[in-house]
């Protein structure tokens, strides 16, 4: 029986520290579990951010490619603009050449038969009328008028 009571009183004394041990192994498992929800929740949250890094640089990337989808564009209207000038200038101009050339020819054309029809003059007035065009004509006709007042007699 003592053996019996010591066992008790053993017991007795070693029971708070047993239930200590019990207490600090269920503190011991709750904070290994929470360190565990914890990493969980780090792991988590990095793994939200790769994939929030992950969709910026796919939006960058795509606004990037915008960009340069908006500049060719720009680049391919400059061009088509420029081209278009192009065409529109040697649709313009070559017309216009022609229409001085013919312009140029009809005005000889008149000073020749002018000159033959007054038996006067030479043959300069032709080439100045071919290479000046009308600002020629307009020489040849000042001095056509002056050579008709000189060769006209006055009357008194």
């Amino acid at each position: 029986m003592k053996h019996s009571m010591f066992i008790i009183a053993l017991l007795v004394v070693l029971y708070p520290s047993l239930g200590f041990c019990l207490e600090a192994n269920e503190a011991s498992e709750q904070l290994q579990a929470a360190k565990s929800q914890l990493e969980l929740h780090r792991i988590q949250l990095e793994i939200k951010k790769s994939e929030a890094e992950n969709d910026f640089r796919q939006q960058m990337r795509g606004l990037e490619l915008e960009e340069q989808r908006i500049k060719l564009e720009r680049q391919r209207e400059e061009l088509k603009i420029s081209d278009h000038q192009k065409h529109s200038n040697k649709s313009v101009v070559v017309p216009f050449i022609i229409l001085c050339l013919v312009v140029n020819i009809l005005v000889a054309v008149w000073v020749y038969q002018d000159i033959r029809k007054r038996n006067a003059g030479s043959g300069i007035w032709i080439v100045i009328a071919l290479l000046a065009g009308l600002l020629g004509v307009l020489v040849y006709a000042i001095v056509r008028v002056g050579d008709s007042q000189q060769s006209t007699p006055k009357t008194a």
